[in-house]
C-alpha cells in the first residue's frame, strides 16, 4: 500500500516496501539488535565460565583440562579459543556468539518453508531471540547446526558429508544435543534401509563409496569424541532412582509443555502436574497427526522426542527454559522437513475409520496450535530481550567498573561465591581469592571446590588473613547468597579479630544470585584508611 502510494507521487520510484525488500528488513533487524546486545548484555556466570576457561587456556591441551569438568564438549570451548585475542576480552565471545546467532537465523529464513509472518514470529521468539542470541553459550550451536542439516537435507542424494558434518559436531555441543543428533542420523539410516529408489540414486555418483565411507569416519569419531567428552563427568549425572516415578514422569513432561508454550508446572502441586499432561499430551498427539504425512519428518520428532524425553527422565531433569528449549528446536525441524516433498506418504487407501478421522482433524487443528506457540514465543522474546537493556541480567560489569574507577582491581580480592562471583573475575581479567577452593582463581573449578556455607563466610575471612600474612586490607566482594548483607554503605562491624566495613550494594540485577556487595577487611589491629 505505501509502495503504490509513492509509485503514484513518483512514477520512478520502485519502492522500498515492496515484499521482497520487507521481507529482508527483519531478519536485518534481527541482525542489528543482536549486535547491540553484544555490547550491553552483562554476562552471567555460565557465560562468563565459557569465557574464561578458554581466556585462561594457553594450549589447546590446557583447554581441554580446563573445559573437562563443566561436563560439556568442547566445541563451544574451542571456538571461543580461537577468537579470545580479537578483543582480548568477553566482547570477543559475544561478537562470536552473534556471528553465529546471526548465521542461523539467516539459515533458517533462506531455506526454511514457514511463510514470512512465521518466520518473524519465530525469529523473535524467545528461544531464538533472546535465549539462544543474547545470551552467550553454547546452545546457539545446536541451533545453527539443526537449522544447517535442514537447509541441506535434500543434499543427501548427492553426498551424506555435510549432514554427517551436522551429526558429528550437534554431538560435540550439549549433552541435549545428542537429541537432535539421533533424529538426524535416524532418519537417514531409515531412508537407506526403506527406499531403494534412493539408494540407487546415491550410487550413480561414481564416488559414492568414497563419500559413504567419509561420511561414517566423521560421523563415528565425532561422536565418540563426544561420548569421551561426557563420560568423564559421569559421576554428576542425577540417574533416576527408581524405573517408575510417576511424579518425575510428570515433571518431565511439564518440560515438554516448557517447549511448546514456555509453561512449566509446579512440581509440587498434583493438579498442575495434571494439567500440564493433558495439555502436553494434546499438542504432542496434534503434532506427530500434522507430521504423519511424511515418513521422515515425523521418525525425526518421535525419535528425537523420546531420546530426549528418556534422557530427561533417567539421567538429567534440567534446570531452565535453555534446556526444554530442545522441544522447540525438534519441533521446528520437523516441521521443516515435513515440507520437502520427496518425503510424503501418500495415502492410497479409502478405508475411513474414527481413527483416521480424529487424525486428520488433529492435523487441521495443528497449524492454528503452532501459531498460538509462535505467538506465545514471540511475546516472551521480545519482552526478554527489551528488558535486558533496560535491567542488567547480572550486576557483575557493573561492579567490576566501580572497583576499575576506584582504582582497586590492584587490590587483593577476597570472593565468594566462586560461581557468581567470578563473573566479576571476568570483567576484572583478575585472579580472586575463592575460600572454596582455599585459594586465588578465575573460572569455578568445578572438580576442586568446597561449597561454604554462608554462615563461614567471616570464618573464610579470617582464614585468608591467616593464609596471607602479607595481606593485612584487602577488598570483599560477596555474592547475594553470601553472608553481611545486612550491612549498609558506611557501616562497619568487628567481628572478633576482623573489621569489616561495607562499601556498596549492586542489587540491579535480573539474576538474583548475581547481586554484589563490596566491603574492606582488616585485621583489627590496623585501622581502615578511606
Amino acid at each position: 500500500m505505501l509502495s503504490s502510494r509513492f509509485q503514484r507521487i513518483n512514477p520512478y520510484y520502485k519502492g522500498i516496501f515492496t515484499r521482497d525488500n520487507f521481507a529482508v528488513i527483519f531478519p536485518l533487524f534481527f541482525i542489528f539488535c543482536g549486535l547491540l546486545a553484544a555490547f550491553h548484555h552483562s554476562l552471567w556466570r555460565d557465560e562468563m565460565q565459557g569465557w574464561l576457561v578458554a581466556w585462561r587456556s594457553d594450549t589447546l591441551v590446557s583447554l581441554w583440562k580446563n573445559n573437562a569438568p563443566s561436563g560439556h564438549p568442547i566445541l563451544w570451548s574451542l571456538l571461543i579459543y580461537l577468537v579470545k585475542d580479537l578483543t582480548g576480552s568477553p566482547l570477543s565471545m559475544q561478537l562470536l556468539h552473534w556471528f553465529l546467532g546471526s548465521t542461523a537465523i539467516i539459515c533458517f529464513w533462506k531455506w526454511s518453508p514457514f511463510p514470512n509472518w512465521q518466520k518473524i514470529l519465530f525469529i523473535f521468539g524467545y528461544f531464538p531471540f533472546w535465549e539462544y542470541f543474547f545470551v552467550c553459550r553454547h546452545y546457539v550451536l545446536a541451533e545453527l547446526l539443526t537449522f544447517v542439516f535442514c537447509a541441506t537435507y535434500p543434499f543427501r542424494k548427492i553426498s551424506y558429508i555435510p549432514a554427517s558434518l551436522c551429526i558429528g559436531l550437534l554431538a560435540n555441543t550439549h549433552a541435549f544435543s545428542w537429541s537432535l543428533a539421533f533424529s538426524a542420523s535416524a532418519i537417514l539410516l531409515f531412508e537407506w534401509f526403506s527406499n531403494p529408489l534412493h539408494r540407487i540414486g546415491y550410487q550413480s555418483n561414481r564416488l559414492w563409496r568414497f563419500d559413504l565411507l567419509l561420511s561414517l569416519v566423521i560421523t563415528i569419531s565425532f561422536v565418540s569424541f563426544a561420548a569421551f567428552s561426557l563420560i568423564q563427568v559421569r559421576e554428576a549425572v542425577d540417574v533416576s532412582p527408581s524405573l517408575i516415578d510417576f511424579r518425575h514422569l510428570l515433571r518431565v513432561i511439564g518440560r515438554v509443555l516448557g517447549g511448546y508454550i514456555l509453561i512449566i508446572p509446579n512440581h509440587e502441586r498434583w493438579l498442575d502436574l495434571l494439567v500440564s499432561f493433558l495439555v502436553s499430551i494434546f499438542l504432542v498427539t496434534s503434532t506427530i497427526s500434522f507430521l504423519s504425512k511424511s515418513k521422515s519428518a515425523l521418525l525425526f520428532f518421535l525419535s528425537g522426542f523420546i531420546f530426549l524425553f528418556l534422557f530427561n527422565y533417567y539421567l538429567y531433569l534440567g534446570v531452565g527454559s535453555r534446556h526444554y528449549g530442545y522441544y522447540y528446536l525438534i519441533l521446528i525441524a520437523s516441521i521443516w522437513i515435513s515440507h520437502y516433498p520427496n518425503d510424503f506418504i501418500v495415502n492410497k487407501t479409502n478405508v475411513i475409520s474414527p481413527f483416521n478421522n480424529l487424525v486428520s482433524k488433529l492435523s487441521k487443528i495443528f497449524p492454528f496450535l503452532l501459531t498460538i506457540c509462535l505467538s506465545i514465543h514471540f511475546a516472551a522474546g521480545l519482552h526478554r530481550s527489551i528488558y535486558d537493556f533496560h535491567m542488567p541480567y547480572s550486576a557483575a560489569q557493573s561492579t567490576a567498573e566501580y572497583i576499575q574507577q576506584k582504582g582497586w582491581d590492584d587490590q587483593p580480592i577476597f570472593a565468594t561465591r566462586d560461581v557468581e562471583v567470578m563473573t566479576v573475575s571476568g570483567y576484572l581479567d583478575k585472579d580472586l581469592y575463592y575460600p572454596e577452593i582455599n585459594g586465588w582463581g578465575s573460572y569455578t573449578q568445578w572438580n576442586n571446590r568446597e561449597p561454604i556455607d554462608r554462615g563461614q563466610t567471616l570464618n573464610s575471612i579470617s582464614s585468608f588473613f591467616l593464609k596471607n600474612p602479607d595481606i593485612q586490607r584487602a577488598l570483599i566482594v560477596l555474592s547475594r547468597g553470601s553472608a553481611l548483607r545486612d550491612l549498609d554503605p558506611g557501616e562497619n562491624r568487628v567481628y572478633d579479630n576482623i573489621r569489616i566495613v561495607a562499601d556498596k550494594k549492586f542489587e540491579r540485577s535480573w539474576v538474583k544470585p548475581e547481586r554484589f556487595y563490596l566491603y574492606w577487611a582488616e585485621n583489627n589491629r590496623y585501622s581502615l584508611v578511606d
